[in-house]
């Protein structure tokens, strides 16, 4: 996990200015892997409340507000902590957007944690049986 961090931090393609890459990069660079841990379980936990994938997921009350708390205790470690200055400078020179774009990356990152897990790219696969690729194939003649 520790190189994946490091790769994606290396790779920021988002278009942001000076500061707000700073800000990025040591958000990735401070993030360990029960940090990504936490902010994927977040993220699952989030996308679940859309009501058409609701039903697909169980998540007590009690689990909400332990991940909610847990990604707030990483929140604030990384911006007030970790990043205090980066975060500073982002938005003092690049406005509120620096932080919408930091935690947008953030998202990226971890969502490329989720999609690089054998288990998570097999599934991946699974529709390709229900592709029609002679149709696919006509349209490459």
């Amino acid at each position: 996990m520790k190189k994946f961090l490091a790769i994606a931090g290396a790779v920021i393609t988002l278009n942001a200015g000076i500061y707000t890459n700073q800000l990025i990069q040591c958000m990735v660079n401070h993030s360990s892997q029960n940090d990504i841990k936490v902010l994927k379980t977040w993220m699952f936990f989030a996308f679940a409340q859309d009501p058409d994938l609701a039903k697909y997921a169980t998540i007590s009350k009690s689990q909400k507000i332990q991940i909610n708390k847990a990604m707030g205790n990483y929140v604030t470690r990384l911006l007030t902590v970790d990043c205090k200055n980066e975060f500073k400078n982002a938005v003092k020179y690049e406005g509120n957007q620096a932080i919408s774009q930091s935690f947008e990356y953030l998202g990226r990152v971890a969502g490329a944690a989720i999609t690089s897990t054998p288990e998570v790219r097999a599934y991946f696969k699974e529709f390709a049986k229900y592709v029609d690729t002679k149709k696919l194939d006509e349209l490459t003649k």
